[in-house]
């Protein structure tokens, strides 16, 4: 008994205390990355590469073979649902109420004279059914005064300097950009507090949006103060009748 007792005491490997094994262990382990913190179980490295290559294989394959079948792509063709867009927000436009030759008021011709200014003279159909539904004016009554304003000014141009054409120096003060897939002339302050690729159909949305939202509060505003300023002289006279009374 006591010989083997001995051989086993000899021959058996000495276990480290619990404590110890459980610090090996967790050296063992990356402290960086939590794994019960994270949303989504990691994927393994080589699993993510393969995968990641995989898929960008596939995608590759997938663009060379639909521009083997429709060609390559201009930048002029316009998508079918940019067209439909455009039909709808016409149609809105048209169907804005008009007595025939109504004036604009004075916020329609601010916001109109902003676009001609600083954006473009030359809005094509998608720009200005935009503009007449914001502004709330017919889309022929918008195209007509971007119409009228061109000619007045080619007019002023000519009176200014005879012998330069109008035309020829209006063309000169703008430049052509890529807008949603067809051809814009813009002016130079257009393309100074943004780049050309973000002129689209939405940002010229935005852009006449803001413009009329802050002329409406500035209108009010002045609105607010008139009022005020009248009640101001009526209590006065009012004051000043019953002063007069014996």
């Amino acid at each position: 008994m006591d010989m083997d007792e001995n051989v086993c005491s000899t021959t058996a490997p000495a276990l480290p205390p619990p404590e110890k094994q459980s610090r090996r262990t967790l050296r063992k382990r990356n402290p960086v990355i939590d794994k019960s913190a994270l949303r989504f179980r990691p994927i393994p490295t080589s699993t993510s590469t393969s995968r990641s290559r995989s898929n960008n294989r596939g995608a590759s394959e997938e663009d060379s073979s639909k521009q083997k079948q429709t060609g390559p792509q201009t930048s002029h063709r316009t998508p079918p649902e940019r067209e439909a867009r455009v039909r709808e927000l016409k149609n809105r436009a048209l169907s804005i109420p008009s007595t025939g030759k109504t004036p604009a008021t004075m916020r329609q011709r601010m916001v109109m004279q902003m676009v001609y200014d600083e954006i473009t003279p030359y809005p094509d159909e998608a720009w200005v059914s935009q503009l007449g539904i914001i502004i709330n004016r017919e889309y022929h009554q918008v195209k007509n005064w971007f119409s009228n304003q061109r000619q007045k000014d080619a007019r002023d141009s000519r009176q200014q300097s005879p012998s330069l054409a109008a035309t020829s120096a209006l063309e000169a003060s703008l430049c052509k950009i890529n807008c949603d897939g067809r051809e814009m002339r813009v002016r130079v302050s257009a393309l100074d507090s943004c780049s050309a690729e973000a002129w689209t159909d939405a940002f010229f949305d935005e852009v006449v949006m803001i413009h009329n939202f802050r002329l409406l509060a500035k209108l009010s505003q002045d609105e607010a103060r008139a009022a005020l300023h009248d009640s101001n002289i009526s209590t006065t006279d009012t004051t000043h009748a019953h002063s007069r009374l014996p």
